[in-house]
């Protein structure tokens, strides 16, 4: 049993990531160094760590308090709960390690465990160890939509809608009359990871979503990014698009590779450019650069309405929550 700092954390980034690779039912980009780690220093960076590495894989957790909840331990990822605090290929033995360790270490009144996919085998050895001795329940679900690349553009066509099918390719074609044109970036160094960014908050400024104060323009979101990007870039595994019009950017597509899933992270165009559909171009473009390069899965993150013409797949998290009695 090791007990983790977060500068030990950074320097088994590598390793760290082989385990997410090859812990099952969990959303593996989410759980991985290039989210967890910017997550924590960006959202809960007065939070206590509680890190172990045991004989079976990883436990990553923090521990926060409140007036009226006590001492609560979440994932570094508590944002959005999709991170699974548990990493290692061997579930079981890993969930007992913690079941453990959670009777003597750390002191809490909550445990608040997100990332587990129901019916999974994380699930199922959470509620074993716990019943009986704690007050055992459930928390929000998340869901992720998930476009399957197989078979490329082609493949991807088919499963869509006539309809979809139809406005996309009419958008591409009065987009290309236009002059739209993509600029796709794949092998960039951390420095410039930052400049792309910088012209993708440009954009932002420029967006509805400036508007109503959200995006990634101000506090912990650009954190949090400012953080990611370079990291992505260092692996190789940031991939960068934006459309352009003589010359301006009109809209960007940024987002993460982890094995063979591109990770969407976020994605945003110039309100005024909106009668030219550069959303729906942006996804579009990338979609085919990544089906080029061979990857298989999009995943665009957490479940909106828009996204479901896309993406016929979904994933399902939740929290596991324990109460001592």
């Amino acid at each position: 049993m090791r007990e983790l700092t977060i500068q030990s954390l950074e320097g088994l980034q590598n390793s760290f990531d082989d385990a997410v690779r090859r812990t099952p039912d969990i959303d593996r980009f989410c759980s991985s160094s290039f989210w967890v780690l910017p997550a924590w220093r960006a959202f809960l960076p007065d939070h206590k760590l509680w890190a172990r590495q045991t004989d079976h894989g990883f436990i990553l957790l923090g521990i926060g308090t409140d007036a009226t909840l006590g001492t609560y331990v979440h994932p570094l990822e508590a944002s959005w709960a999709l991170a699974s605090p548990f990493i290692g290929e061997q579930v079981e033995p890993l969930i007992l390690d913690f079941v453990s360790l959670s009777q003597s270490e750390p002191d809490w009144d909550i445990l608040f465990l997100s990332g587990i996919c129901p019916d999974s085998n994380q699930f199922h050895h959470l509620i074993r160890g716990f019943r009986g001795h704690y007050s055992l329940g459930l928390g929000p679900s998340s869901i992720r939509r998930i476009a399957s690349l197989q078979d490329g553009m082609d493949g991807f066509f088919s499963r869509r809608s006539s309809s979809f099918r139809h406005n996309l390719r009419r958008a591409r074609r009065r987009g290309h009359d236009a002059g739209i044109r993509p600029e796709f970036h794949r092998q960039v160094t951390p420095d410039q990871a930052l400049s792309l960014l910088q012209r993708a908050l440009d954009v932002e400024h420029r967006s509805w979503k400036a508007d109503v104060d959200t995006g990634i323009i101000d506090g912990p979101m650009k954190v949090f990014y400012r953080d990611m990007l370079p990291r992505l870039a260092t692996r190789g595994a940031l991939r960068f698009l934006f459309l352009t019009l003589d010359g301006v950017d009109i809209a960007y597509c940024f987002g993460g590779v982890f094995d063979d899933t591109f990770r969407g992270l976020q994605m945003s165009f110039d309100d005024d450019y909106r009668p030219h559909s550069p959303g729906s171009l942006a996804q579009l473009h990338m979609i085919e650069e990544l089906t080029s390069e061979g990857i298989l899965h999009y995943d665009l993150g957490s479940d909106m309405e828009y996204k479901r013409d896309w993406a016929e797949k979904s994933m399902e998290t939740l929290a596991v929550i324990v109460r001592r009695i």
